[in-house]
């Protein structure tokens, strides 16, 4: 539930529309063009690993197929700033991945407590 929020903390495109909206304020943050990579890298292997994780435990690959296409998308439209709208595809993927994934688990909880 929270791990969205977590992985938008540390994701370079939230945290340059983060640096948009603050310098709005007169707020200035800036990141350079390694610590902008590092964090995505940091991103990204979260958001795989967590979702190999889920694959493990629900014996589903869909999540892990979901976050690969998605950072496959993100490392593509980072790497070709031409195909720039792919970057925004692919976090759009992994959010909906991770958010599908969640609100499956809530309902399949629900659903085992009601059978108790």
């Amino acid at each position: 539930m929270l791990l969205p929020v977590l992985a938008c903390s540390i994701c370079p495109a939230c945290l340059t529309t983060y640096a948009k909206v603050l310098s709005v304020f007169g707020v200035g943050i800036g990141l350079d063009s390694r610590l902008h990579d590092a964090l995505m890298v940091v991103a990204i292997a979260a958001s795989v690993l967590l979702s190999g994780w889920r694959t493990l435990h629900s014996r589903r690959i869909w999540p892990l197929a979901v976050a690969v296409a998605g950072a496959a998308l993100i490392v593509t439209g980072h790497l070709r700033p031409e195909l720039h709208v792919l970057e925004w595809a692919g976090i759009v993927t992994l959010l909906a991945g991770g958010l599908f994934e969640h609100f499956r688990l809530r309902i399949h909880r629900r659903a085992e407590a009601k059978a108790l």
